[in-house]
This record gives C-alpha cells, sequence and structure tokens, in this order.
C-alpha cells in the first residue's frame, strides 16, 4: 500500500471518528426543552395532588366539625327540662341568688340571645338535672336533716343538686358531705333556709342539677371562631369569655324555636307540632309553647386558600359572597330537635 493510500485510510478514519463525538447545539436544546417539560409536568402533577389532599383533609374536618356540634347541643336540648321524674315548672329553688352555685330555673329551662355573639351569632342555654340520680336510702326526720343517700358519686359540695320523688321536687346547694350524707346549710353562698320544701322519704333520688350555654367565640386561637360550652357559670362569668372550646371553626350558629300556637298560654292542650319557627328575639314567642328547636351551624375550614375563587354560601335565608381574599371551606349543618320535656 503506497504512501497517499495510507494517509487517506487514516484521513477517512479520524473524520468518522470526529462526527461520532457528542451532539449538536439544536439537539442538546431539545432535549433540554423534553426536560424542562417533563419537569414541569411533573410539578404539576404533585401541585394539584397536594392541592387535593388539602382541600379533601379540610373538608373532611369541616363536616366533622359540623356533625359533632349539633350532637354536643342536641344532646343538651333532649334532657332541657328534666327534673327527675318531677317535671312541674314550678320547682322549689333554695340555693340563694348570690350564691356561685344558683341556678335561674325560672327562666325556663331553654333560653336564649339573637344575634349578639361572633359574627351575630346566637347562643343558647339548657337547664335541667343531669343522671340517673343517687338513692335516698334513709327518711328525712325533718325539713332540715341532712339527704343520706346510696352513693355520693359525681355529687360533690358547693353544688346546686335536684332531690325528686316525683311528687315534689327541691333544689338545694350541697354545703357539705359526711359519708353518704349530703348536708344544706343556710348562707348567702349557700342556700335560702336550712329547710327542704318537704321531708324526702327513702326512695327519692338526688340528682346534679345543670345550666349549659353554648355560644360562638373566638377560640384559643383568637383567628378561629369556635364553638363554646359554659357549664354551671359561676357570678359573672360569660360562655364568650369563659366557656370551654369544643371544636374550632365553627363561624356562626342561628336557633329558631318552634312554637306550637295551638297550645294555651301555658302549653297546654296543643298537639306538640310547631306551627312556625322564630328567633328567640320574638315579641310574641311565648317560651311555654315551645316544643321544638332548629340549631344551624356554619362551619369553616381552620385553613384559608382551599378554592381557587371565594364560595358563595347561603345561611340562616342569606346568600354570603365571601370577600376575594376569603377562599375557605363552608358547609352548613342543621338540625331540629323535638323537646321531650316542655320549656317553659
Amino acid at each position: 500500500m503506497t504512501q497517499q493510500n495510507r494517509t487517506d485510510s487514516h484521513g477517512k478514519s479520524n473524520q468518522a471518528l470526529h462526527r461520532q463525538h457528542g451532539v449538536t447545539l439544536v439537539e442538546l436544546m431539545i432535549a433540554l426543552a423534553i426536560g424542562l417539560l417533563v419537569t414541569v409536568a411533573m410539578l404539576k402533577v404533585y401541585v394539584d395532588a397536594s392541592r387535593m389532599y388539602r382541600f379533601n383533609e379540610g373538608l373532611a374536618r369541616v363536616q366533622e366539625n359540623g356533625r359533632f356540634g349539633l350532637e354536643f347541643i342536641r344532646r343538651d336540648a333532649r334532657v332541657a327540662g328534666f327534673w327527675g321524674c318531677y317535671s312541674d315548672a314550678t320547682l322549689t329553688n333554695g340555693v340563694s341568688a348570690t350564691s356561685n352555685a344558683y341556678i335561674n330555673v325560672g327562666a325556663g329551662h331553654i333560653t336564649g340571645t339573637s344575634d349578639d355573639g361572633l359574627n351575630s351569632s346566637d347562643s343558647i342555654t339548657f337547664r335541667s338535672a343531669t343522671g340517673s340520680g343517687a338513692l335516698v336510702t334513709s327518711g328525712m326526720s325533718g325539713t332540715g336533716d341532712s339527704v343520706t343517700v346510696e352513693s355520693v358519686g359525681a355529687l360533690s359540695t358547693d353544688t346546686a343538686v335536684l332531690i325528686s320523688d316525683c311528687e315534689d321536687g327541691d333544689l338545694f346547694q350541697v354545703t357539705g358531705i359526711a359519708g353518704t350524707a349530703l348536708a344544706h346549710a343556710a348562707g348567702a353562698n349557700a342556700n335560702v333556709s336550712p329547710n327542704l320544701n318537704k321531708a324526702y322519704a327513702a326512695g327519692a333520688r338526688v340528682y346534679e342539677a345543670r345550666e349549659v350555654t353554648f355560644c360562638i367565640a373566638p377560640g384559643a386561637d383568637p383567628a378561629q371562631p369556635a364553638l363554646r360550652r359554659l357549664v354551671n357559670p359561676t357570678s359573672g362569668q360569660t360562655c364568650a369569655s369563659n366557656g370551654d372550646e369544643l371544636l374550632e371553626g365553627i363561624e356562626n350558629m342561628q336557633i329558631l324555636y318552634g312554637e306550637d300556637t295551638d297550645a294555651d298560654a301555658d302549653g297546654a292542650n296543643g298537639d306538640g307540632t310547631a306551627n312556625r319557627y322564630v328567633a328567640f328575639g320574638a315579641s310574641d314567642l311565648d317560651i311555654d309553647r315551645i316544643v321544638s328547636v332548629r340549631i344551624s351551624l356554619l362551619a369553616r375550614s381552620i385553613n384559608n386558600n382551599l378554592t381557587t375563587e371565594p364560595a358563595p354560601y347561603t345561611f340562616n335565608g342569606s346568600s354570603v359572597t365571601p370577600a376575594s381574599t376569603d377562599k375557605y371551606l363552608r358547609k352548613v349543618f342543621t338540625t331540629t330537635v323535638t323537646l321531650r320535656n316542655k320549656a317553659g
């Protein structure tokens, strides 16, 4: 092979090798563009999945809070006005009005306020006896004797209790407990008199008396509205300031009272069916004719920006369009509770 042939052979070989090195600039830019598109697509899938997760989590929390909120209120509404086997509204209330244990039974077993809470929400108060009662095992010799029960259980000093024998009922403050004997002394922060309305015989029962108020107020996080509950308040306490936080994210509560307008003024001789529903502040509402309550809660997600746009909603008969920055999830929960006992 001549020198020229060898040179040509090497030259062609070198050219082939040069052609196999790397990629062109155009190919590189195309590859980068494809990679960028894939990255953007993957990022979008991640963002969408994350947003959907936050949305579903927020919605589940809203539904859970709304259902629990209704159940808390419904439970106390059903027992409102229960005074053992003695259900007459004219209980003898022997607790001093200046005592921290005082329960204003005379105001009615159900009372409320309208539009004076957070976000113009209502409040509602229930009064009743609770539990199955402690059995009186030894009859009283006199009206001032201690009340002896089978077991003290949850009964404690400085609390109001009811003693009932299906004929009469007395509210009194327990001023001392010796074994299973409940004392009821008189005093400014105790009872008006040391004497009960009668000397109760064995077989009567003693129940803890309870006054509970539900309201809407700022929660532990002031930015979050919450459903609060205040049980047996002492003097000066309010639900908004002193109530226990039950559920955050409950933005509003509206209560309507079902009135049996066919009943007499004292609630007797009606058919037990509500002919109308009105707010507690209605001037012509007769509390003795209340047979049911309709409770509506507006539950809101804890976090904002769960929707792309503000979500309009209807609550208490009004349509609301939130502000442009308000992208919370909201859901309305409503239930009607038929009262087992007369409200007045």
